[in-house]
C-alpha cells in the first residue's frame, strides 16, 4: 500500500516543533511495516527555506521517499506543488493530510476526491478555539471562510485524526457527522533511555555562556516561539517563583523571530537578564542532554492538541508542569508532575509545588512508555487497513 502524506513542512524544518518531529517518526515506522511512504512536502523551514533537493523525491530510508517542492513565496506558495501535487495523489492509496490552513490541503483534499482516494486528516490544533480566533475577529472570519469553501464540501469522505481528546471534539464541533478515531503522536522511547547528563553549572555554562555561584535548580521548557506557548505566561510565573528561590533558572529553547522579540523585551522588563535564558533552537542530542539535567520542564501553553515535548521531557526521566489546557491530566496521578491552570499566580505555584516534590525518574518513564512510538504505528497501521 502506497501512502501520500500531504505537509506545508517535514522534517528536518524543526522550528515548527513537535509535529515535525512525531510525522518522522511515524512515516519511518510505517516504511520498516512495509507500506510505500511517500512524502510530498515543501522546503519552507520558518523564515527560511531547508537546503534540500527540490522538486523529486529523494529515498531517505527503504519505503520511504520525500519530496521538497521549491516554495517561491515561502509559506505561501509552490508553483511546482500547485501543478505536480496530482500526480503524487494519483499514485497513491492513502492521501493522509497535516494541519488545514495552508494552501497545500484544499489542494490535496481536491486532487484525492477527483481520484477517489481515502482520504485520513489531522488538524494539528488547527480547528482548537484559541487558534481560530487568537490574531483577531478578520483572521477569525477568514479562517471560517476558508473551512466553509475549501474543507466542507471534502470534510465527509475523510477519516478525521484527532492527537487528542482534546482535538477530537474540537473536529466534532466542527464538522459534528465525520469519521474520526483518536491517537497520541508517540517517539522512541528507548532513545533516551541513555541521554547525557550534567550539572547545572555546566548546563549554564553550556547553553548560556553565564557563570554564576549558586544555582538551586533549572526550569527548562521548549517550542517554537509562538504566542500560543504562553512563554509570557511562563516568564511572570517564575518571576514570582524569584520570589521563593532566588537561585533559580529559566532555560527556553526555540526558534521564531518575532514573538522572541516581545520576550526579550518582556525579560528585560522585568529585570529577568541573569534568571531567563532564550537559548535558540537544541539539535537532537542538545535536547536529550537539556531534558535529562534540568529540575523540571514546564509548558504553559494556551492549546496542545498533544505536547510532544512533554512526552521527551517524562521519557528522559524528569517531571513536569504542564497547562490544564493541555492532555495531560494524569501526570498528577502517575505521580510524574503537576497538572495545573497557566494564570500566572497558578503556574507559578504549581513550579514551586514541582520542585518541593521528589519524583521518580523511573515513574516519569513508566507513564511515557504508553506512548512508544511502535505502539502508536501498529493502531495507525489498523485504522489504514480497517478503512
Amino acid at each position: 500500500m502506497r501512502i501520500c502524506l500531504v505537509s506545508h513542512s517535514f522534517y528536518p524544518a524543526t522550528c515548527y516543533g513537535g509535529p515535525i518531529f512525531s510525522t518522522y517518526e511515524l512515516c519511518k515506522k510505517l516504511a520498516k511495516l512495509g507500506f510505500k511512504v511517500y512524502v510530498s512536502t515543501t522546503n519552507a523551514n520558518c523564515n527560511k527555506s531547508l537546503k534540500v533537493k527540490v522538486n523529486k523525491f529523494i529515498k531517505l530510508e527503504d519505503n520511504f521517499f520525500v519530496k521538497y517542492y521549491k516554495e517561491q513565496i515561502t509559506y505561501y506558495l509552490s508553483i511546482s506543488l500547485i501543478l505536480n501535487l496530482y500526480k503524487d495523489i494519483k499514485n497513491s492509496d492513502v492521501i493522509y493530510i497535516q494541519y488545514i490552513f495552508h494552501y497545500t490541503v484544499p489542494l490535496a483534499l481536491f486532487f484525492s476526491w477527483i481520484f477517489n482516494k481515502r482520504i485520513i486528516i489531522c488538524p494539528r490544533a488547527s480547528l482548537s478555539p484559541w487558534g481560530l480566533k487568537w490574531k483577531g475577529f478578520l483572521s477569525k472570519y477568514f479562517k471560517k471562510l476558508w473551512i466553509n469553501f475549501f474543507i466542507k464540501p471534502f470534510a465527509n469522505f475523510a477519516t478525521w485524526h484527532g492527537c487528542s481528546k482534546i482535538e477530537t471534539t474540537d473536529i466534532k464541533n466542527q464538522f459534528p457527522k465525520v469519521k474520526y478515531f483518536e491517537l497520541s503522536d508517540g517517539i522512541d522511547i528507548e532513545s533516551f533511555k541513555n541521554s547525557k547528563k550534567i550539572s547545572y553549572h555546566q548546563l549554564i555554562n553550556k547553553y548560556v555562556n553565564k557563570k554564576f555561584d549558586k544555582i538551586s535548580d533549572i526550569i527548562f521548557s521548549m517550542g517554537r516561539l509562538h504566542k500560543i506557548k504562553g512563554y509570557d505566561n511562563l516568564i511572570k510565573s517564575f518571576a514570582l517563583l524569584l520570589k521563593e528561590k532566588p537561585n533559580s533558572k529559566l532555560m527556553i529553547a526555540g526558534s521564531g523571530d518575532t514573538y522572541k522579540h516581545e520576550l526579550i523585551s518582556l525579560i528585560k522588563k522585568l529585570n529577568l537578564e541573569n534568571s531567563v535564558f532564550l537559548v535558540g533552537q537544541l539539535n537532537d542530542e542538545e535536547k536529550k542532554e537539556v531534558l535529562s539535567s534540568c529540575s523540571v520542564f514546564a509548558l504553559a501553553s494556551h492549546v496542545e492538541s498533544f505536547g510532544m515535548v512533554v512526552l521527551e521531557s517524562l521519557a528522559s526521566g524528569t517531571p513536569v508542569v504542564v497547562s490544564d489546557k493541555t492532555i495531560w491530566e494524569n501526570v498528577n496521578k502517575h505521580k510524574c508532575g503537576i497538572f495545573v491552570s497557566n494564570r500566572v499566580d497558578l503556574f507559578s505555584k504549581g513550579m514551586l509545588n514541582a520542585l518541593s516534590i521528589k519524583f521518580s525518574p523511573s515513574d516519569c518513564i513508566d507513564y511515557s512508555k504508553r506512548y512508544d512510538i511502535n505502539l502508536i504505528v501498529n493502531i495507525f497501521k489498523n485504522h489504514i487497513n480497517n478503512e
